[in-house]
């Protein structure tokens, strides 16, 4: 409930900024931000070692390196899919001026929420930012999704950080209530697939730079010294001394103890993760649809 009260008072915040005339000014600061600053942000599932992704960029003297900072992706994810106009108030009135206090040249930004439903709004902005898409074994992110109770639809903490299949998604799963736990978390691992390769074609239809990672390789520097070049980010020698200490750490490992619940593991993988790929209906949903403050009122409140 505290984080639904935040995220409708952001949207009050935001109307009350356009009521008070301040969306052009705002704009110009989004531009200058754009022509100034090297924009990075991550295309990924959670469970993917983000947090150690960003404290390897956190070596790189130039480099602002946020994963989940404030103000948050996640606290408006759940209503931005269904109001989209309500994420580019947020980029325009919160993100990018909080980006903009940041002196270092570029800014990445590993959260994992960015890819749900916030980068068509950054790109209508005229943002041309880079992208990372980082990928990692489907059936690992399930089997820890799974023992963090990160269920999407059914749990609380996966209301604010993972897609529901009710909402307006590439992969379609009718009657999901039927589905168990694994399964769920199984497609949504599938779901983030399918937005890679969606905006991967989007981005590379603008001239924009993507670039593939996967969380084995974050332990070892050569491949993030490659990450980094095609990323087009220079690493100086304190850079890399940097770094030496930092590859091969393991961060965000909030599992150890919340694993020690019961979890019930499907009897054979193979035979339900084929079960939830046979019944996944594609489709191509209308991410920037639009929608008023009313409709993000009621859904807002419907989740309280």
């Amino acid at each position: 409930m505290r984080n639904t009260l935040r995220a409708m008072g952001y949207h009050g915040r935001f109307l009350g900024q356009k009521a008070l005339g301040q969306t052009n000014c705002a704009e110009e600061l989004a531009q200058g931000v754009f022509e100034a600053k090297s924009l990075i942000f991550c295309l990924t599932n959670g469970r993917t070692g983000t947090r150690s992704l960003t404290s390897l960029f956190d070596c790189v003297p130039h480099v602002h390196a946020a994963h989940e900072e404030k103000p948050s992706f996640h606290l408006l994810m759940r209503w931005v899919q269904r109001n989209p106009a309500l994420a580019r108030d947020f980029w325009l009135f919160a993100k990018i001026p909080a980006i903009s206090d940041h002196p270092q040249p570029v800014h990445v930004d590993t959260s994992h929420v960015f890819g749900k439903g916030f980068l068509e709004p950054l790109l209508d902005l005229g943002a041309r930012p880079k992208l990372i898409i980082l990928t990692r074994n489907t059936r690992l992110i399930a089997k820890s999704m799974l023992a963090l109770n990160d269920i999407p639809g059914r749990t609380k903490r996966a209301l604010k950080w993972y897609l529901s299949p009710s909402d307006p998604v590439f992969h379609r799963l009718p009657e999901p209530d039927s589905f168990s736990d694994y399964q769920l978390c199984y497609w949504h691992a599938l779901e983030t697939e399918a937005r890679q390769a969606h905006y991967r074609r989007l981005c590379q239809s603008h001239g924009l730079t993507c670039v593939d990672a996967d969380t084995a390789t974050l332990n070892n520097l050569d491949c993030f010294e490659r990450l980094c070049a095609n990323l087009g980010i220079e690493l100086d020698e304190q850079a890399r001394e940097n770094l030496k200490s930092h590859v091969g750490r393991t961060l965000n490992s909030r599992t150890n103890e919340k694993k020690q619940r019961p979890i019930l593991l499907p009897s054979n993988f193979d035979e339900a993760e084929e079960e939830v790929r046979q019944n996944i209906m594609t489709e191509q949903p209308l991410m920037m649809r639009k929608s008023t403050s009313g409709s993000y009122l009621a859904t807002a409140l419907k989740n309280l």
